[in-house]
């Protein structure tokens, strides 16, 4: 009598104990999926202020591209925890199949990749604010060629240097703010110049006209081709000299050591600026600008 009660007692507590470990595996999993759905929200609520940034022209292609790269990794590990949630659920159906599960190394492991999921939700949720101010925040700029090159060269000269620093200290300390309040996570400073240029044709046999020339492998080269090489060489020596400002001003940056700087120029040629001015001219001088975008990105792999 004594040794039935014994092994009655035995087999209750191991199943009180199987019982425990049922209802924790469901609760992991229901929490998961929660944390999923609100976490979905945020990242749809990003996406909506990215694409009135995009539409508007407040970012440009090249930054909406880095950000919309980070929603989808943020995306595809939300849906990655979501279908090892849908696992364990059906591995929680009946003690019978959870049993069996739980005998399985690849099932607990399983449990333990959703338990780390869960316990870092708040990390996650300091990227997504970052991002989401990141976004939110992205500023642009537009310089007149004028203030910074002499007709008819893409080099800055050293008598714009002053200039150059007054324009561009700005956008480091907008980096700076950004960068110092998310100095724990690991970030990457983005500036884009995008250089365009009007109609006007490059003098022929002129130095220019023949330094193009030159860069192109081409006697005689479309204007509009000369155009576009000029706005990039011109974004290009805006991130060269960018370059130098910020190098002059690194003690602006908490742990700068750790902060990944990406510089993109490019030329867009005789291409409209703006979408919402309707009256340029050939030769306009709203069309001899440079456009600058900066911001401060989570890096991907630090997702």
């Amino acid at each position: 009598m004594k040794l039935y009660l014994f092994i009655l007692a035995i087999l209750t507590l191991t199943s009180c104990g199987m019982q425990k470990r049922l209802a924790s595996a469901r609760n992991t999993s229901e929490r998961t999926k929660k944390i999923v759905r609100d976490e979905s929200v945020e990242l749809d609520s990003i996406k909506k202020i990215l694409d009135v940034k995009a539409g508007d022209r407040a970012i440009d292609s090249v930054l909406n591209n880095d950000v919309q790269q980070i929603l989808d990794k943020l995306n595809g590990n939300l849906n990655s925890a979501q279908q090892l949630a849908l696992i364990v659920d059906l591995a929680t159906k009946n003690s019978a199949t959870f049993r069996k599960g739980i005998s399985s190394s690849d099932f607990l492991a399983k449990l333990l990749i959703l338990d780390s999921f869960n316990t870092s939700q708040r990390r996650r949720e300091k990227v997504y604010s970052m991002l989401k101010e990141s976004v939110s925040t992205a500023k642009y700029q537009m310089f007149h060629y004028a203030a910074f090159f002499d007709p008819g060269v893409y080099r800055i000269p050293e008598s714009a240097k002053v200039t150059i620093r007054r324009h561009f200290t700005p956008i480091v300390d907008s980096l700076s703010h950004l960068a110092n309040k998310y100095a724990g996570i690991p970030r990457e400073a983005r500036i884009v110049f995008v250089g365009y240029s009007d109609s006007t044709p490059v003098v022929r046999n002129g130095q220019l006209y023949k330094e193009l020339t030159r860069i192109l492998n081409n006697d005689n080269p479309p204007q509009k081709e000369m155009n576009q090489l000029l706005s990039d060489l011109r974004a290009k020596e805006m991130v060269r000299n960018m370059k130098s400002v910020l190098d002059a001003n690194t003690g602006k940056f908490k742990n700068y050591n750790t902060l990944k700087v990406g510089y993109v120029a490019y030329g867009k040629g005789e291409e409209y600026p703006s979408a919402h001015i309707t009256d340029y001219k050939p030769t306009d001088e709203r069309r001899r600008i440079v456009l600058s975008y900066w911001t401060v990105l989570p890096q991907l792999e630090g997702l």
